[in-house]
């Protein structure tokens, strides 16, 4: 089964040409008849893809894209019966990837969907890519919320990650405790605050350094705070 593709509009025999023609071709078609539900199911399904139409009873297909976009950034490709430049600029500056203009023919259709869902794969693998860091002999990533020191996954409290994460994205640059604080803990600077930080490093070296005297991965910096190398 190919991409989930969820079509939003109130054009019934729409609906029904744009689902039969994509299920023909492999892909998971859904379908809304109004922009309430397409609000619904796309948070529900979580589509690969969404289609949506300008010109809906009740929400708008810029309302809802503007709802969507609050926390999603699936692809979203606009259907207009209007080609007028401020109509585009319109869907496209509320976060719309790409519009097409009705009447439309299919395969223009899907080659907009096939080059958006492209698009989609290549910035999903760039951002795993930077939630992963390579410090030494750590590899940390942040979307699987794992720690591994060479083959052998660590096992880190929550605050522990936190402390360590706060610490690699900001490699190479030292980080006050006071910064740490606020990171970590969401604390401002206090004495006793402070040496809390100092605490949970210490207990996150004994989990990822191999020489306790001689840290390779969290170095102090003294009068200033911690850093990783970068």
């Amino acid at each position: 089964m190919r991409a989930r593709v969820l079509v939003v509009d109130d054009d019934e025999d729409i609906v029904k040409l744009i689902k039969s023609y994509l299920s023909s071709r492999g892909y998971q078609a859904l379908a809304a008849s109004n922009g309430e539900d397409g609000v619904r199911l796309a948070h529900i399904e979580k589509p690969d893809l969404i289609i949506l139409d300008i010109e809906m009873p009740g929400l708008s297909g810029i309302e809802v894209c503007q709802e969507i976009r609050r926390t999603m950034l699936t692809p979203i490709i606009f259907l207009t019966v209007r080609a007028e430049e401020t109509d585009v600029v319109l869907g496209l500056g509320v976060g719309a990837d790409n519009y097409i203009t009705k009447p439309f023919k299919l395969s223009e259709l899907t080659a907009k969907i096939e080059a958006a869902l492209r698009r989609e794969t290549t910035y999903a693998e760039r951002r795993k890519q930077q939630d992963i860091f390579l410090i030494g002999d750590l590899t940390i990533d942040l979307s699987a919320h794992e720690v591994r020191k060479g083959d052998k996954t660590l096992d880190l409290t929550p605050t522990e990650f936190k402390l360590l994460q706060a610490l690699a994205t900001n490699a190479g640059h030292v980080l006050s405790r006071e910064q740490l604080l606020d990171h970590v803990w969401e604390l401002r600077a206090d004495g006793v605050y402070t040496r809390t930080v100092d605490v949970h490093v210490g207990r996150l070296r004994k989990k990822i350094e191999d020489d306790m005297d001689k840290p390779r991965h969290i170095i102090t910096i003294a009068g200033l705070g911690y850093k990783m190398p970068g």
